[in-house]
């Protein structure tokens, strides 16, 4: 019996695992940014509402705020370790974001990305850790005191995770939004066209759905 009551506990605590990972925030937008189409950059009709993948370009530069990487878009999570009596587990207490617009080239053609006020699933490529026997850098620390927090607990240190992504130049991107189609401001009018709107250059523009927000991810599985 004893046997039996701790095969349906741990049953349960997978399930509960299992759950509250796959009804994330991050796992619903990436499975959202799979369920639209993926087209190339010049296929995406006016209007439409689609997926495109292709090199990030860099307009603007964010710096990465625990590796100083430069970058148009960052994200940085912060988990605490909770105890209560023998158990314990790791509670999110910080989930930041920063974006800015960036170009997206596929190859052949290029979109601008209105990423301001984007959803950003990034992949976490940088961590670190901070416990009773590994204090917190001076940086990570003053990087969790402007925010309110703090790695250092009554007497010992608390057991800290620290988790950064960022999307570099150079870097895949799957972005999912709303395409617009400008004239394009870097070039002029198509040889022999004169200044015709419909013979002019043009580039893509991603900008948010009226009612979600613009998604962007570098996560392998959205790349395809």
């Amino acid at each position: 019996m004893d046997l039996l009551l701790l095969g349906a506990f741990l049953l349960v605590a997978v399930a509960i695992a299992f759950g509250s990972w796959y009804f994330s925030a991050d796992r619903r937008a990436l499975r959202a940014m799979k369920a639209v189409p993926l087209l190339p950059v010049g296929d995406v009709r006016e209007g439409q509402k689609t997926r495109i993948v292709g090199r990030a370009e860099l307009l603007e530069t964010l710096t990465a705020p625990l590796t100083g990487r430069a970058c148009a878009a960052w994200r940085v999570a912060v988990l605490e370790q909770r105890r209560s009596g023998k158990n314990s587990r790791w509670v999110t207490v910080l989930d930041e974001q920063e974006s800015v617009d960036f170009l997206v080239l596929d190859g052949t053609s290029k979109a601008l990305v209105k990423a301001n006020d984007a959803s950003v699933v990034l992949d976490k490529d940088w961590k670190d850790s901070s416990g009773l026997f590994a204090a917190a850098t001076p940086e990570l620390e003053s990087f969790l005191q402007e925010r309110g927090l703090s790695s250092k607990g009554f007497v010992f240190n608390k057991g800290m995770k620290y988790h950064e992504g960022v999307l570099e130049a150079g870097e895949y991107v799957a972005v999912v939004g709303v395409g617009r189609w400008e004239r394009d401001p870097e070039r002029g009018p198509s040889a022999g066209a004169g200044y015709r709107e419909a013979s002019a250059p043009r580039r893509l523009v991603m900008t948010s759905p009226d009612d979600d927000m613009l998604i962007l991810s570098d996560e392998p599985a959205m790349l395809t």
